[in-house]
């Protein structure tokens, strides 16, 4: 039997390499603040960029990487900083759900205590992959759908510690875990 008839017969379809693509971590991690970066003229407004390095996972795929695993990108401008899905009041509260306490007295007190806390803070995520949306719509009348053209993107979300043990035990019962 010829190869090419040996891949037909097995239905094989040609599919784009992934390898060295960075994998979506999915599960509860114990993170480190490790980085943070204040860009007032970012692409899409200003915003602060967070970055935080898994130092323990508590249920889910484990991360080997070197490279801060989750990155959050919070807007810093008045119309979005108090938004507690994209904006600055997020991370605010991220630290705040664990105990950390963030200045917010002025921006200068806020970028102090944020470098204060690099390589201190500990906060517990829940990763998962999101979908990227595209507006089918108009600017007045939006429609937003997922992007199924685009390949999911690393989020996450921030959770208290004694939700982070919860959600890993109920994650860990799920697979089959055995501890």
């Amino acid at each position: 039997m010829s190869i090419v008839n040996a891949l037909k017969d097995a239905g094989f379809k040609a599919e784009v390499s992934t390898a060295g693509d960075k994998p979506i971590l999915e599960g509860v991690y114990r993170c480190m603040f490790v980085d943070y970066k204040n860009d007032q003229e970012a692409k899409f407004g200003p915003q602060i960029m967070a970055a935080f390095k898994v130092v323990e996972t508590m249920a889910g795929r484990d991360s080997r990487s070197t490279f801060p695993e989750f990155k959050g990108y919070f807007k810093t401008d008045e119309k979005n900083a108090a938004s507690k899905r994209n904006g600055v009041a997020k991370l605010i509260n991220g630290f705040f759900s664990v105990g950390v306490k963030v200045d917010t007295s002025s921006d200068e007190a806020f970028l102090e205590s944020l470098a204060a806390q690099k390589g201190s803070a500990e906060v517990y995520i829940k990763g998962y992959a999101k979908q990227p949306m595209k507006n089918l719509g108009t600017e007045a009348e939006p429609n937003w759908v997922d992007d199924e053209t685009k390949a999911p993107k690393q989020d996450f979300t921030f959770m208290t510690k004694a939700n982070a043990e919860k959600e890993a035990k109920k994650l860990q019962k799920k697979a089959g875990h055995p501890l």
